[in-house]
């Protein structure tokens, strides 16, 4: 009877999982909520179409098995959504060049850049967009294929991702 409660116990003790450290210096998310727009000059082009003012959300997935996550490396993932506040003279500038390059629309809806960081004001312009307007691909910021853009009031909401 000793013997059965002895490998009993044994068998619940070798079933039992594995917990890791969950210290958030050993993950391999990095958030950021910022307005500072050096920062995000270092994300985006900012030096044909400079904004007044900017706000923005950048998630980075390390993935490069640097950390104790991770045993085989692999491409790196990022996330990034932002409103960029320009005066009328340089929106307007950005506007006109964007106009006239032949476009195909894209078909993104405002749904897409309906960022969750957003303030009220943003988000009540963006749901009252033009139904008709589907959006821009990015040819002046630098984010490449996988830019799209969403043309407000004096504003810019835009978004990259890659992974």
């Amino acid at each position: 009877m000793v013997a059965i409660f002895i490998g009993f116990m044994l068998l619940i003790a070798g079933c039992q999982q594995e917990t890791k450290d969950t210290d958030a210096s050993k993950t391999n998310v990095q958030t950021t909520l910022d307005t500072t727009k050096a920062k995000l000059a270092k994300l985006i082009n900012l030096s044909v179409f400079k904004p007044t003012h900017v706000k923005y959300h950048y998630t980075f997935i390390d993935n490069s098995g640097q950390n104790e996550r991770l045993s085989v490396p692999g491409p790196s993932d990022s996330y990034l959504q932002a409103v960029l506040y320009f005066d009328t003279v340089t929106f307007d500038s950005l506007q006109k060049r964007y106009h006239t390059i032949e476009y195909t629309s894209p078909g993104y809806t405002f749904q897409e850049f309906d960022f969750d960081w957003l303030d009220a004001t943003a988000k009540e312009e963006l749901h009252k967009s033009d139904t008709s307007y589907h959006g821009h691909r990015d040819y002046f910021f630098g984010l490449g294929p996988t830019g799209k853009l969403w043309f407000l009031n004096n504003k810019v909401l835009l978004m990259k991702s890659s992974n």
